[in-house]
């Protein structure tokens, strides 16, 4: 017999913030989507890294803000520092209530933050934070060529569970044989109108962690 979850999103949020040090972890507010959208772009290869609502006006991202808001399923979060606010954006989506399972976890941190270890204790302690609160696993599906976000989440326990093949629009028409993208060339797929990316699933349990 399936053993029900009885935590909800509302009693998870009450749970809020995390804290590690000088970093913590809380809930979104419709401010922290005007800064977002105000960070620098990231370098090559990240420019994808882009959040989708730089463009909108206002209005937009206040129809933005309260849709995510009332998606059951999801949970958005910001991460601080404790002399800089909003260096992070953390994503809780596809979450299975029933099943105490988190379908997809996304993470991005502000461009002038990366490569100083921010991503793995943030990580660690947003899953822990998950788990104590009574979800099970938690599943991931990130680009095969980002050899950074991979190394991130197996450092905190992750391990591989398939793979998938997704749409890679923007690279349609772009030269990928130039020396640039040999990082990315062994993960795509160039048959047919539109190129394709090989993406790596991963996933996390609580018995792994605690193991």
């Amino acid at each position: 017999m399936v053993m029900k979850l009885t935590i909800t999103k509302e009693q998870m949020l009450t749970e809020l913030p995390i804290i590690e040090n000088s970093l913590s972890v809380r809930a979104w507010t419709r401010e922290d989507l005007d800064t977002l959208a105000a960070w620098p772009k990231y370098p090559f290869p990240y420019e994808g890294f882009e959040f989708g609502f730089v463009s909108m006006n206002p209005t937009e991202r206040d129809v933005l803000f309260d849709e995510r808001n009332r998606k059951p399923d999801s949970i958005p979060l910001i991460l601080d520092h404790a002399d800089n606010p909003v260096i992070g954006y953390i994503s809780l989506t596809k979450i299975n209530w029933d099943e105490g399972r988190v379908g997809n976890f996304g993470f991005r941190i502000h461009p002038e933050w990366v490569d100083q270890g921010i991503g793995t204790k943030v990580l660690r302690k947003v899953c822990w934070w998950c788990f104590d609160c009574g979800i099970s696993s938690i599943g991931v599906d990130v680009a095969a060529s980002n050899t950074r976000a991979v190394a991130c989440y197996e450092k905190v326990g992750f391990h591989t569970t398939g793979e998938l093949w997704r749409d890679a629009i923007d690279l349609k028409g772009v030269d990928t044989t130039e020396p640039r993208y040999d990082f990315l060339r062994t993960h795509l797929r160039l048959d047919g109108d539109v190129p394709e990316l090989r993406f790596i699933l991963m996933e996390i349990t609580s018995n792994t962690a605690k193991g």
